[in-house]
């Protein structure tokens, strides 16, 4: 970014708490975009397709939630445990989800693909946060502050719940019970109490408020859902592929930007991949190796 326009920036987020948020959330919706792969698309090929349908619904949510049951029985759950020199890693692979239960009482709910490593010892609670997502239950210790550590910037708390999303570059911290104290790497400092979301980079704390809704959309997974609320059709594929040993591809531009609502499991894309293509003129072809690629019909 060229020094004026960066300076511009800046002065635009200052000026406004909901403009950082609003910042980082573009920034990171941006990195996760696959415009790597639309590069030499026609511009007219590119215009945006933001028609809000949602999904109607074919699939109740009951027999969803069949689905999901069905997708547990079969072994969905894992844990990879080591014992590392002052402490303990806990890592699931894609598609796994568990709990590890920790010394002093409290737990951490490890979604897909998520590594940290803890030590619970003396007056020391301290997690190192590597990757992934995870939703913590936090036993309270005035003695010793439960401390996340998530190189960029550190979570402390005395006991309460939150969830942790570390993205590519923006880490978002969800509070669900409690209060949280969040230091970035340039010292900002913020209070995050229940109800509250706040993005987290090296220069940016950005805290705003979720409404019921949102807020159970960000922890829907640990009840084995994915929750839609409008996320264009690339953010719904996104969130499926973080489950799937082969991904959903978007082969048409045309598509990304579809508005999608509805409440799937997290192994349930292939119901998912139905609903795209009797709501909406999608086609979606299955390669041998089991990738699945959407175009527009």
């Amino acid at each position: 970014m060229q020094p004026d326009v960066r300076a511009a920036a800046e002065a635009w987020i200052d000026a406004d708490p909901r403009h950082a948020v609003a910042f980082v959330a573009a920034e990171a919706t941006w990195d996760a975009s696959p415009h790597a792969r639309l590069r030499d698309v026609p511009p007219s090929v590119l215009a945006p397709v933001r028609t809000p349908i949602r999904v109607p619904p074919l699939l109740s949510r009951r027999v969803v939630g069949v689905s999901l049951l069905a997708a547990s029985a079969v072994g969905a759950v894992g844990l990879s445990r080591v014992f590392l020199p002052g402490g303990d890693r806990h890592a699931t692979g894609r598609g796994q989800q568990t709990v590890a239960r920790l010394a002093d009482g409290s737990s951490i709910a490890l979604n897909t693909d998520t590594r940290l490593d803890v030590s619970i010892e003396g007056s020391k609670r301290l997690v190192r946060f590597i990757d992934g997502e995870a939703l913590f239950t936090v036993k309270r210790d005035e003695a010793r502050p439960f401390i996340v550590d998530l190189g960029n910037a550190r979570v402390e708390v005395l006991g309460t719940a939150f969830n942790i999303r570390k993205r590519t570059d923006v880490v978002e911290l969800t509070v669900t019970h409690g209060l949280v104290s969040v230091t970035a790497a340039n010292g900002r400092r913020a209070r995050v109490p229940a109800g509250k979301t706040t993005l987290i980079r090296p220069d940016i704390v950005a805290t705003t408020d979720l409404d019921d809704a949102r807020l159970r959309q960000r922890v829907a997974w640990q009840d084995g859902y994915i929750e839609l609320n409008d996320e264009t059709l690339d953010q719904a594929v996104a969130e499926f592929n973080r489950y799937r040993d082969q991904p959903i591809l978007i082969g048409d531009p045309r598509i990304a930007s579809l508005a999608i609502a509805g409440r799937f499991g997290v192994h349930d894309s292939d119901a998912f991949v139905s609903a795209l293509q009797a709501s909406f003129a999608i086609t979606a072809e299955r390669t041998p190796d089991g990738v699945v690629v959407l175009r527009k019909a």
